[in-house]
């Protein structure tokens, strides 16, 4: 999974046509099954391994 800093990103959105899954996305664009993992995106920065349990909640069971 990658993560984009949301500090650093500068909202050019060169990163969205080149995203080999069309996961990429301005914030106000993300679509409603996918708005919970904005906040993880934040939080990964500030806490990388805390975050990892979120993303294990999150994703999809097996």
């Amino acid at each position: 999974m990658l993560y984009i800093h949301p500090d650093e990103c500068i909202d050019c959105a060169a990163c969205e046509p080149v995203c080999p899954v069309n996961a990429i996305f301005a914030e106000e664009e993300v679509p409603e099954h996918w708005a919970e993992w904005t906040p993880v995106n934040y939080d990964y920065f500030k806490d990388p391994v805390g975050t990892r349990s979120k993303v294990d909640e999150l994703k999809p069971k097996e």
